[in-house]
């Protein structure tokens, strides 16, 4: 065997180990997708979670809440000022759902759902005050998406106390 036949030998051998190398990387960016993709499945729910949490756990804040969800119109300006600040937190939430849902890392229903919530929520005059405005923190994408989608809601989620909420299973 010539020094030339070595060479061709190990460049095949090294052909076939990047090949292997390559599907190799192949099965782990998949892999790695697959468990982003689950981790922000579970994520969202979460901080949903936390945030209905806060919210629940302080008499204040579900005071609050339910007074917005039953009689704006007798809300104190603290209390409109505490409930903007409570909905903000939980659209900011919401906001991450959709950067999630535009990245391919949470499904259609998944966002769906989240995006039906807000369209729901906006429905309260206070919040629909709010958004309109334009006295929120949120992104002009996602400003962008909820608004194409107004007015084709018929979700009443803002009628709903804590309690109420609660009992939705979302």
């Amino acid at each position: 065997m010539t020094v030339q036949d070595l060479g061709s030998i190990g460049e095949l051998v090294a052909a076939i180990a990047t090949i292997a190398t390559l599907a190799f990387l192949a099965i782990q960016i998949r892999q790695s997708y697959r468990a982003a993709r689950t981790s922000a499945e579970i994520e969202v729910p979460q901080k949903l979670a936390e945030w209905h949490a806060r919210v629940s756990e302080d008499p204040e804040n579900t005071r609050i809440w339910d007074a917005a969800a039953e009689n704006f119109a007798g809300l104190s300006p603290e209390d409109v000022r505490r409930f903007k600040w409570i909905v903000t937190e939980l659209f900011l939430v919401f906001e991450g759902s959709f950067y999630a849902h535009r990245g391919g890392l949470l499904s259609q229903p998944s966002w769906v759902v989240r995006r039906d919530t807000i369209l729901g929520l906006l429905q309260n005059p206070i919040i629909q005050d709010q958004w309109d405005r334009r006295q929120t923190p949120f992104s002009q994408e996602f400003r962008q998406e909820i608004n194409n989608h107004r007015g084709i809601s018929d979700l009443s989620w803002s009628h709903q106390t804590v309690s109420e909420v609660a009992n939705s299973g979302e």
